[in-house]
């Protein structure tokens, strides 16, 4: 017969003899009769099937063992944690995990208890538990009966009586009952030891304290995705769209409890409509069992706030309506004065958590803030956001302030950080119309050049730069500042902001600000006669209304000029660009120096006769980017390096990737042009090629644009794609007029191409 089959009397009579107690201690314990004893280890005998006193000993144990409920699912993502806690508890004796609701921490507790192949587990259950159940539940799990006299003396004398680990599983509601009870079972038994889960810690001497986090959940092979698919496939629920898995996973920022929820929805929902709910809200996170506050994030959730005080409250509202991650000065600043305890309670709470990549700043968890923003005020989300934009804009003023001549790591590092509040703020303050969007804008804008872009940004830029409202009290040298942080990305934007800049220009040092716009619009537009005549005009006026690092910026569009159009200058271009430099050098601009060296080795690595000069300038340009921890001129050294055939350029598809992460499209055209030419596959190269295209098209590059259509137009002739070759022959007529197109063409397919009528 099961050993489930126990009476509660037989397992106290169980227990007893699993501490070797005598039949009249066992007898006198629990106030029944030797005999009477006698006859429930009989029946123990029969139904566990030991012969002997020892086997009923071993039968003791096994069943602790087997009570540990560990579900039968995979652990994802987890080695570490469970060694970190099994570490700790053989150090301290007592460790709490402590975590956001719905992070695993019961999993994670279970499995270390589970695991532990030399003390007895002891699962309690105290969720809810009154202050006064604590000992009682943890007798009970012993087998002990409630007797009068010190009861905590009898759960002593019964943990003593071989190892145990104890593990106290949802303990928040009673945490002083239970730093009570633990503390003083631990002066009775030093041996034993003590897991409790808590989405705080008790504060208790001798604590030793593991923060639990959500599970990682950037990139498909991440342990978010294993655990999501893992789930999905259990569910019945097609998991074959890793792109698809890991949105949602990283939307749910990794916390498991949300994962599980998502593929339970997904046995009623396809994968695409789920993830588009959840792009909108979280309310799809729901299921009928198990009851409890596991069944919805909001169940789960609730289940702390309601033990939080209403300033605890209020200042957590205030803390999820920011729109990106704080340190604790920009918490200060959206909560008011006296609220750093607070805020550092609610980091205890689980409620808020560091973020993995900056030390010193925090965020909610996203799902947690949606939890949060429906219980807050919309007029309360107003207000904080306008803290956010005062707050981050005086912030950035003060960063900007140096970042044209301090090219140090921890800058970079300090721009990485501010930039995502920078850009939160600032579409804030375009859809508030904020009079300091310009100015915000402006600052963005320089951080760019300096520090590297990122999409996230040159999109901000771009609707600020599109935005009447904002360009209405914009001055020449603010659109300057915007114009030339935008100059691979749009060039006809740059060249409305250069036209807009004339328009409002009211002296000359506005005039030079245009002129010198003016003249990186046209450079990049390959308009060689008008980029050099807006480059004289600027130069004129630089040395009364401007400084070294203008006349830099001047010669290096001089540069750029010089090397595009129908018959680029080389050695005129390295000369403006080697005078650029000094420019800078003397303006104490080291990122731009290396800027305009990378120009150079591009300059150089076009002719076979200047290849070392390339290689060497490239090799110095990409040591100094590695050195100020710059991505973008790291990633523009290795663009040249690449073109050269060089072994140490890296991986073609990466430098493709960091272009697109950067959003910098000229040169993104660049590497999506040496991947097409290092393509095996014919249709590989096409692909590639067409992506160069459509990327020429969106920054309104017609060179680039009609580079790419040329090798379009060879690519697919070589792929014997007629009807291919004829479309993409009619788009280079469009772009470079019907002679290129007819000089393009090949000869099998001459009379086709005429009889369609090649554009003029």
């Amino acid at each position: 017969m099961s050993g489930s089959a126990l009476t509660p009397r037989e397992r106290a009579v169980l227990a007893a003899v699993e501490r070797r107690q005598t039949n009249p201690e066992i007898a006198a314990e629990l106030f029944i009769s030797v005999r009477t004893v006698e006859s429930h280890i009989a029946s123990l005998r029969r139904k566990l099937a030991a012969e002997s006193r020892a086997a009923l000993v071993a039968a003791a144990r096994a069943r602790h063992e087997s009570s540990v409920p560990v579900p039968a699912d995979t652990l994802h993502g987890r080695d570490e944690d469970l060694s970190a806690v099994r570490t700790l508890l053989e150090r301290h004796g007592w460790v709490t995990i402590v975590g956001a609701g719905g992070v695993g921490k019961t999993r994670l507790g279970l499995e270390t208890a589970h695991g532990d192949g030399e003390r007895t587990p002891l699962v309690v259950e105290l969720e809810h538990a009154t202050p006064d159940d604590v000992a009682p539940r943890i007798a009970r799990a012993l087998g002990l009966e409630a007797a009068p006299g010190d009861l905590q003396g009898t759960v002593s004398v019964a943990l003593a009586a071989r190892p145990h680990l104890l593990l106290l599983d949802n303990a928040d509601r009673v945490g002083p009952a239970t730093v009570a009870v633990v503390g003083a079972l631990r002066m009775r038994v030093p041996s034993v030891r003590v897991l409790v889960t808590s989405r705080t810690p008790l504060g208790a001497p001798g604590e030793a304290v593991h923060a639990l986090r959500p599970l990682a959940a950037e990139g498909a092979d991440s342990p978010a995705c294993a655990l999501l698919s893992d789930r999905l496939r259990a569910a019945g629920a097609d998991a074959g769209e890793p792109a698809l898995v890991a949105r949602i996973a990283e939307r749910l920022d990794g916390l498991p409890l949300a994962l599980e929820l998502a593929a339970s929805v997904a046995r009623h929902l396809p994968l695409a409509e789920l993830d588009a709910r959840l792009a909108r809200d979280l309310a799809t996170l729901d299921r009928a069992a198990p009851p409890g506050r596991h069944r919805s994030l909001d169940t789960a959730f609730g289940w702390t706030w309601d033990l939080l005080s209403m300033q605890e409250q209020d200042v957590l509202r205030r803390l999820a309506a920011l729109p990106r991650t704080f340190d604790m000065d920009l918490a200060a600043a959206v909560t008011g004065p006296g609220t750093t305890g607070v805020v550092l309670r609610l980091l205890d709470h689980s409620l808020i958590i560091p973020t993995r990549t900056h030390p010193g700043r925090f965020r909610l968890l996203a799902v947690m803030r949606e939890f949060v923003h429906a219980r807050t005020a919309a007029a309360t989300i107003r207000e904080v956001l306008e803290l956010h934009a005062v707050a981050v804009t005086e912030t950035a003023r003060a960063f900007i302030r140096t970042a044209r001549t301090d090219a140090s790591a921890s800058a970079s590092h300090r721009s990485a950080v501010l930039c995502p509040e920078v850009n939160a703020a600032l579409r804030w303050m375009i859809a508030a119309g904020h009079p300091d969007a310009i100015a915000l804008a402006a600052d963005l804008a320089v951080g760019v050049e300096q520090y590297g872009a990122d999409i996230d940004s040159i999109d901000a830029l771009t609707d600020a730069a599109r935005d009447e409202g904002v360009l209405a009290s914009a001055t020449p040298q603010q659109l300057l500042a915007v114009g030339m942080a935008l100059a691979f990305v749009d060039i006809d934007l740059v060249r409305s902001l250069a036209d807009r800049a004339a328009a409002g220009a009211a002296d000359d040092d506005g005039t030079r600000a245009a002129e010198q716009l003016s003249a990186w619009a046209a450079a990049y537009r390959g308009d060689v006669e008008t980029a050099l005549m807006h480059c004289a005009a600027a130069e004129r006026l630089v040395g009364e209304h401007g400084g070294d690092w203008d006349r830099g910026a001047i010669l290096q569009a001089r540069g750029i000029a010089l090397r595009a159009g129908a018959t680029p200058d080389r050695a005129a271009a390295l000369a403006a660009f080697t005078a650029s430099m000094r420019a800078y050098a003397r303006a104490g601009d080291l990122v731009h120096v290396n800027n305009v060296r990378y120009m150079m080795a591009s300059v150089a690595a076009e002719h076979p006769d200047d290849r070392e000069r390339a290689i060497g300038w490239a090799a110095q340009a990409r040591a100094a980017a590695e050195a100020m921890q710059n991505p973008h001129e790291t990633a523009h050294a290795q663009l040249v390096q690449a073109g050269l055939g060089l072994a140490g350029a890296g991986d073609l598809g990466d430098l493709v990737d960091a272009f697109r992460r950067l959003g910098d499209l000229r040169c993104l055209h660049r590497a999506l042009m040496l991947r097409a030419a290092a393509a095996a596959q014919p249709r590989e190269r096409i692909g590639h090629l067409s992506e160069a295209l459509e990327i020429a098209t969106n920054a309104r590059d017609p060179a680039r644009q009609i580079a790419a259509a040329d090798a379009l137009v060879r690519a697919l002739a070589a792929a014997s794609d007629r009807i291919g070759t004829l479309a993409a022959l009619d788009r280079l007529g469009a772009l470079a007029g019907a002679e290129h197109a007819r000089a393009a063409c090949p000869a099998e397919l001459l009379a086709d191409f005429a009889g369609r009528g090649a554009p003029a």
